[in-house]
């Protein structure tokens, strides 16, 4: 408790910074009760199944050049105002809705909200890790996923009582609040100091970290000047991700957790989550159920929370990858008999249900959250927006790809052999996790850092006595 009291200020900048995903999540999950809506015969702009198909599409694509301009602003504007400013599509998007009166404003919307995605995931894992002390980094970087997730059951829960219209006024309250009240939370002190606003930077430092002593304070600037003058002698590039061993190995682990995370097609999934469970010819209808998902997805997301810094990130993701997988082989498994093998599955309609629920609710505590989160602690600060950037670019990539084939896929050659597909890519990532992906629980960045570039270094004696000179080499991560 005493804790919580010395870092509240830590803890309402990351949940009100993380607002904004919310409103991203609000965006994602728009379409499970939207496009059933805009596919019926009395809808005022009536679409086909493949206009869905790009409606759900766009949002995704929008991603990429949403994560070109955060790489180019954050380091420029600042975290803090990059994420005022991705507010503005995300708000615009839902605007666009309000007013669209066919499905090329609907494309339209979706694509600038998407860019306004594309900054926030590529920022609020920045701001965070930049601004939370290493002991509630996990859980802190946690609200990320958590955030999206209230966002998705905000729109579930509304979409299915409200009309179109209605949905989108009231999808609209969340970036109100966003703006409201992020604009009085601390920029990064990390920030502060590379634009030489030592003050700024000391003032914030007391604010974020309430009742720390004078020593600590100084301890805790010398090590972001040092940073910072580290990064300023060496700023960083595009190539500088590939340069050294150490970088190599941290775009290969941010780039494989991203793979796998889309390829179990959680993208797909989530936008038509109200269609697959139709599906299933369940007691609850397909709405209600939806809402009852989004509410274990965020029971799931605040144990994750909890977790990630008492269990660790490995377990959480090899656990929840192997579970993810098992689900959706048997949601495969029960498509193949209904579509394939023409078996009657009337009253077994809770399989389908119970397999897609638990697929989410698991993923939600490991595979989901933790690729975003560790993207604040595996990188250099100095390489760190390059890299957020290029790993949400592949991320966008992947998620559109995969959403917009699975409308493709299911229609010639049928569901099943989507969820398949989903299953086999869970368990392929397995072997990636368990060789590749490091264990960063209850280390500082500093030490993560040390631990990709010094790897293979017997640690001497000698070698401690010469710490200060060996980590001038390294190119450092954020504040811890």
């Amino acid at each position: 408790m005493e804790q919580f009291r010395n870092r509240w200020s830590q803890y309402l900048a990351a949940i009100t910074a993380t607002i904004s995903l919310a409103t991203s999540g609000s965006h994602i999950g728009w379409t499970s009760p939207s496009l059933p809506i805009l596919k019926s015969n009395s809808s005022h702009v009536r679409i086909t199944s493949d206009e869905a198909s790009w409606i759900v599409s766009f949002y995704l694509l929008g991603n990429i050049p949403g994560c070109i301009l955060a790489a180019f602003i954050v380091n420029w504007l600042g975290r803090k105002m990059s994420l005022l400013i991705a507010g503005v599509p995300l708000s615009v998007g839902f605007i666009m809705i309000i007013i669209a009166w066919n499905p090329y404003v609907l494309y339209a919307s979706r694509l600038i909200s998407g860019i306004g995605q594309g900054v926030v995931y590529v920022v609020c894992p920045m701001y965070i890790g930049e601004i939370a002390d290493k002991e509630i980094r996990g859980s802190l970087g946690s609200l990320i996923k958590l955030m999206v997730t209230f966002g998705e059951l905000y729109a579930h829960a509304v979409g299915p009582f409200v009309s179109y219209e209605c949905l989108a006024y009231i999808c609209l309250l969340l970036p109100l609040i966003f703006f409201l009240t992020f604009p009085w939370m601390p920029e990064s002190p990390y920030f502060l100091l590379m634009r030489n606003r030592q003050n700024d930077a000391i003032a914030i430092l007391k604010r974020l970290k309430r009742r720390i002593s004078e020593d600590q304070l100084e301890r805790d600037l010398q090590e972001i000047q040092k940073t910072v003058a580290r990064d300023v002698r060496d700023r960083g590039h595009l190539g500088d991700l590939f340069n050294t061993p150490g970088n190599r190995r941290a775009i290969i682990i941010s780039f494989g957790l991203q793979v796998i995370l889309q390829c179990s097609g959680i993208a797909a999934i989530e936008s038509y989550t109200q269609e697959i469970l139709e599906e299933g010819d369940g007691a609850l209808p397909a709405g209600i159920t939806v809402i009852l998902l989004s509410v274990f997805q965020l029971i799931a997301g605040v144990a994750a929370a909890i977790l990630v810094d008492k269990v660790g990130r490995r377990p959480l993701l090899l656990s929840t990858t192997f579970l993810g997988g098992i689900a959706l082989t048997i949601a495969g498994i029960f498509y193949f008999l209904k579509f394939s093998c023409e078996v009657n599955m009337t009253g077994y309609g809770w399989i389908l249900h119970s397999s897609v629920i638990f697929y989410e609710l698991i993923i939600a505590l490991g595979l989901n959250p933790l690729p975003y989160m560790m993207l604040g602690e595996l990188f250099a600060t100095n390489i760190k927006g390059a890299a957020v950037s290029s790993t949400n670019l592949m991320s966008s990539l992947m998620a559109f790809a995969v959403s917009k084939s699975y409308q493709v896929i299911s229609d010639y050659y049928g569901v099943y052999t989507t969820f398949f597909c989903f299953a086999c890519s869970c368990f392929a990532g397995l072997f990636f996790i368990g060789l590749v992906v490091p264990e960063t629980k209850g280390k500082s960045l500093l030490e993560i850092q040390e631990e990709f570039h010094c790897k293979n270094k017997k640690k001497t004696g000698r070698e401690s006595e010469n710490r200060e000179r060996n980590t001038e080499q390294i190119q450092i991560s954020t504040i811890t």
